[in-house]
């Protein structure tokens, strides 16, 4: 019996710089939980690409069978159906959405892709674990073509209530494949019962279902852990503080989407630092940003935005060589990260709507001295989980002007209290926990 595993991103990237070939483990939680089960158990991880690892000649620890993807389908598929309609619509940006029926049959065609690829290496007692919103379909084609074997599904994105999801053209298609699934999962028990409602609104009450379940992913805590008390992080970290001594530290990390709220963040900034002039020259927020799908128009535009944000409110509140906002357009190597997280007296989620938000968690587990506070945003999945108290409405400039007035007055070992609950529960629902339930779940 193998693990099959379905994503539609590699779990190994391939640099060739000059003549070499470097090939790293894909970023992310659900690599790093996945990656040594598949080792141990002999697995199967079946994934999307334009360019294939066999091509390179590379030999890794398990099989790895990709889906060859057209630049045409990447383009329909990927950034069209994926992230130009299920993603804003899921997370509650209907203004964003609008249904092409050309990027719906791309999508159909490249989760058909997936299904004939699963077909061609399953044995009788395999297991099936479907990834994520870019694979919707692939349950119901699987079991199309005769498979019966136990198939899961993790949805890594929230699930929208009835009133959002009927907007949805293809709504009824996409309920009627995962509906097939023996187990499906979710981050949150809410988004659990939206699709649980959606199921009973548009197929009926007495549609024939599997289980679903709502479990919360989670980081590595002790890899964490590990690298925040490395050597070189802390060679990093005093670097950090010299070039910020003195200061108190804010901090944000986010993808550049426009669901994750950084226009929202720093317009909270701006509020508390017109409210709060004492901390002018005494206050640094650090921001990294995240590039991400720069090729789409949505994103380009909160781009544009997010520059002329920082540009302005820096050009209002900067004082002889101090800006209030440092601002870090690209990816860091895990342990600048790291660093970043154990430098950050406080950090800001914002994000007007998120599926679950692995920086909360990650930020919690880097602060191996119990300090620090986190303000989350109360749309974040996160928040349904996490024992906290903090939480905003990042809507509401105030809320996060409020919230950052209130961590800087919290006494010391309040925060030491509360810090040690949050990161003893993200200790204890590790990733590991989230990968061991859910495959014991589905059997």
């Amino acid at each position: 019996m193998k693990l099959i595993i379905a994503t539609n991103r590699a779990p190994y990237d391939v640099k060739k710089p000059k003549d070499e070939v470097i090939v790293e483990k894909a970023p992310g939680g659900l690599v790093a939980a996945l990656d040594p089960v598949m080792r141990e158990n002999g697995g199967v991880w079946v994934c999307g690409g334009e360019k294939l690892l066999e091509d390179y000649g590379i030999e890794l620890p398990y099989p790895v069978k990709q889906v060859k993807l057209t630049k045409n389908e990447n383009k329909h598929y990927y950034e069209g159906f994926c992230n130009t309609q299920i993603w804003p619509l899921f997370h509650y940006f209907p203004a964003k959405y609008k249904l092409h029926t050309k990027d719906w049959n791309f999508y159909r065609q490249v989760n058909q892709k997936f299904a004939n690829q699963i077909l061609e290496i399953i044995e009788p007692d395999d297991r099936i674990w479907i990834h994520d919103y870019q694979l919707m379909l692939l349950p119901k084609l699987l079991r199309e073509k005769g498979v019966n074997n136990k198939i899961g599904f993790f949805l890594h994105i929230p699930f929208p209530n009835v009133e959002v999801y009927r907007i949805f053209p293809k709504r009824i298609e996409i309920l009627e494949s995962l509906v097939t699934c023996d187990l499906v999962g979710f981050h949150t028990a809410s988004y659990k019962k939206h699709f649980l409602e959606c199921v009973e609104y548009f197929l009926g009450k007495d549609v024939d279902i599997g289980r679903v379940e709502d479990l919360s992913i989670s980081i590595d805590y002790n890899n964490i852990v590990k690298t925040a008390k490395s050597h070189k992080v802390n060679l990093i970290l005093k670097d950090l503080k010299y070039n910020f001594s003195d200061q108190i530290i804010g901090l944000g990390v986010d993808r550049l989407d426009y669901t994750k709220g950084v226009p929202e963040k720093f317009e909270g900034l701006e509020h508390f630092l017109d409210n709060n002039p004492e901390y002018i020259k005494k206050l640094s927020f650090i921001q990294i940003a995240v590039p991400t799908r720069s090729s789409v128009s949505e994103y380009q535009k909160i781009k544009r935005i997010t520059d002329e944000l920082v540009g302005r409110i820096n050009g209002k509140f900067s004082r002889e060589g101090w800006s209030p906002i440092q601002y870090i357009y690209h990816n860091l190597k895990f342990e600048e990260l790291i660093a970043y997280y154990r430098l950050a007296d406080f950090i800001v989620v914002s994000a007007l709507r998120d599926g679950l938000n692995l920086v909360a968690k990650e930020y919690i587990a880097s602060r191996i001295n119990n300090t620090g506070q986190l303000i989350l945003s109360e749309f974040t999945g996160a928040a349904e989980v996490l024992p906290h108290r903090l939480l905003i409405n990042p809507y509401d400039v105030r809320s996060i002007s409020n919230s950052i007035s209130k961590v800087l007055k919290t006494p010391k070992e309040t925060q030491v209290k509360d810090m040690t609950e949050l990161r003893n529960y993200v200790q204890e629902n590790d990733i590991f926990k989230w990968l061991d339930t859910f495959l014991e779940m589905l059997g």
